[in-house]
């Protein structure tokens, strides 16, 4: 189906169908770079989210709520609701604490996907798939950035076991600081208010130096850790395994009040509001351009504050 001038699509965050203003669904088609004009937004919208999803790093660090609509409540158990040895005929009480409202009010991240007059008819190659991944990539820089911000924004829990630089060697070969003291400390915190941590993030450049630490390459080399490119994952004897993301939006230099993140994705420490996503086709006659704008609705908010803590000096 060819697209036309002012065409828009809406895609629903619950069912992942595209719908115009006349309720017709739409499907994702080839993009030909000989006729950029003719493709449809939903093809465009496609093309950027499915990009984008492999670059939204910190998502994996949140529990995300799928909603159609910008403003919503949603109750979320924040407290341990189990009761033991219920005796038989007696109702289990509900502890209303135990429940919070999290009120969404989504705001939306915008890109714009756009291919003059000049550059489709002078281009040998695909010049379309070159703006749809430069759209993706800075719809994904957003969203991370987002979460960083609000998951930094958790109190810190064992204040006495500081981040000391996990690259200083003074005395070669050796480290001077084990990384895993002050781990350790955060997951035990954790684990202490009943939850169970699954992930630390971090920049690229602490991951570096973590991954570079003597302590953590003795572990490396027992298999105790997997490294990989963008993160991997460690287990301590008697812990659960924690999977590491790192991310660029995250904070480089540790201080008094940031530094890399330990929690429980599931608990949730961090929600995050996902909406729905709008795509429009226009074309701008007099400027002699084809646009795509695309529109993502969403939120992150700090939950339980009890389920991430942060490592900072």
């Amino acid at each position: 189906m060819a697209g036309g001038e002012g065409m828009r699509v809406w895609r629903s965050a619950v069912n992942n169908e595209y719908y115009c203003c006349t309720g017709r669904s739409y499907e994702a088609q080839a993009i030909m770079p000989t006729d950029i004009s003719s493709v449809e937004a939903a093809t465009i919208l496609d093309e950027v989210l499915g990009a984008a999803r492999p670059l939204t790093k910190l998502r994996g660090i949140c529990r995300p709520v799928r909603m159609d609509h910008l403003a919503a409540r949603v109750d979320i158990a924040t407290g341990l609701t189990g009761q033991e040895k219920v005796p038989a005929m007696v109702e289990a009480e509900i502890a209303s604490q135990s429940y919070s409202a999290v009120e969404f009010d989504l705001w939306k991240n915008v890109v714009h996907v756009v291919v003059s007059d000049e550059a489709a008819k002078k281009s040998a190659h695909d010049i379309l798939a070159l703006h749809v991944n430069d759209a993706a990539r800075d719809l994904a820089r957003m969203e991370n950035k987002q979460i960083a911000e609000i998951a930094e924004a958790c109190t810190e829990k064992v204040s006495g076991t500081a981040y000391s630089d996990w690259g200083a060697m003074t005395t070669p070969p050796d480290s001077d600081t084990n990384p895993f003291e002050a781990i350790r400390a955060s997951i035990e915190y954790i684990e202490g208010k009943g939850y169970e941590p699954d992930f630390m993030a971090m920049h690229p450049g602490l991951w570096g130096k973590f991954v570079t630490n003597t302590y953590v390459r003795d572990l490396v080399h027992a298999g105790v850790a997997r490294i990989g490119a963008d993160g991997g994952v460690f287990t301590l004897p008697g812990y659960p395994s924690i999977r590491v993301v790192t991310d660029y939006g995250l904070t480089a230099t540790p201080t008094g009040s940031v530094g890399p993140l330990v929690g429980d994705s599931s608990a949730p420490g961090v929600v995050l509001g996902l909406g729905p996503v709008e795509a429009a086709q226009y074309r701008d006659e007099k400027a002699g351009y084809d646009a795509y704008v695309i529109r993502q609705y969403m939120e992150p908010q700090l939950v339980i504050d009890d389920a991430i803590d942060k490592i900072c000096t």
